[in-house]
């Protein structure tokens, strides 16, 4: 019977185990959190550690919030389970979770913003955002079309404002995106608004309207002035916090819970507003990108842009 019972335990400490691998609950002693480098790293860098500590406060354990040097860098981080929490643009999200890396838990909202750059505070806020074609004002552009031959500024190739629904507008108005313009890897959005406005580039892609990342710059008129709005994007989903799935999942419920509890308060408003320009969070799912992953196919036709 001792001989039984004995075998029974094992089988079913076993079986634990190996539910345990199944689903995966990696518990860190440290949680790594990276941003993305969607505008210039030095003004994310400033902001890392007010959200490194909102968050330790929230989670009650030791958190690192650091910047990663490019999209395919937190990919891969997420890849290797290095970095636990990555709050992913749009695309790169999509990229992630297609090859097992990541899981949507929240999509940002934002106000919504008129042709004139304005934010439309009395109206709700919006999980979803556009894409903007912005020209130098002597470019001579006035619409898609007139892009041909054009240097083109945008934030990096797998931003879905910045190059993804761009290239596709392009070929929905008779474009080639890979050999009809010439496209500018700026670095991120602050720096494909700046490239127009210091005749790097003839016209940008960004999310609309990036122009206000310069609102507190002793030069924000003259931006203003010269780098002017021509025309928007069908609607792109909102960027995301997304997890390894991996992760224990009470761990991934108590992150999702954090960062909404700091998206209510007001420290923590003003960080996130800081980084990324986001007023709250909601609840995201994986087929809220299907669309996304339409247009990435689609672009697999154009070859690549690297």
């Amino acid at each position: 019977m001792k001989k039984l019972l004995a075998v029974v335990l094992a089988v079913v400490l076993i079986a634990t185990l190996f539910a345990g691998c199944q689903t995966g609950k990696i518990k860190p002693d440290v949680l790594e959190v990276q941003l993305i480098p969607s505008r210039d790293a030095s003004v994310l860098d400033a902001q890392r550690k007010p959200l490194e500590d909102l968050l330790e406060a929230q989670l009650g354990m030791d958190v690192n919030v650091t910047v990663a040097t490019d999209y395919n860098a937190l990919i891969e981080g997420m890849a290797s389970e290095q970095i636990h929490v990555g709050l992913l643009a749009t695309t790169a999200y999509v990229l992630a979770a297609d090859e097992g890396s990541a899981e949507a838990i929240l999509k940002s909202l934002r106000y919504d913003v008129d042709d004139e750059g304005k934010r439309l505070t009395d109206a709700p806020l919006v999980s979803g955002y556009k894409s903007q074609l912005v020209v130098h004002k002597d470019s001579g552009i006035t619409s898609v079309a007139d892009l041909k031959g054009k240097k083109i500024a945008i934030s990096s190739f797998t931003s879905t404002s910045g190059f993804v629904w761009p290239a596709n507008l392009l070929a929905d108005n008779g474009l080639n995106p890979e050999t009809d313009v010439q496209w500018i890897n700026a670095g991120g959005h602050d720096n494909a608004i700046l490239a127009v406005f210091n005749g790097e580039a003839d016209a940008a892609f960004t999310f609309k309207d990036a122009r206000t990342l310069f609102e507190e710059e002793d030069n924000y008129a003259a931006i203003k002035d010269t780098v002017r709005f021509i025309s928007d994007t069908s609607e792109i989903p909102n960027d995301t916090i997304s997890v390894i799935p991996n992760l224990d999942n009470k761990l991934k419920e108590d992150v999702k819970k954090a960062f909404i509890a700091i998206a209510e308060s007001e420290e923590g408003l003003a960080i996130i507003r800081a980084i990324y320009s986001h007023e709250g969070y909601a609840e995201a799912k994986d087929s809220d990108y299907n669309e996304v992953r339409t247009y990435l196919a689609r672009q697999k036709e154009w070859g690549s842009f690297e």
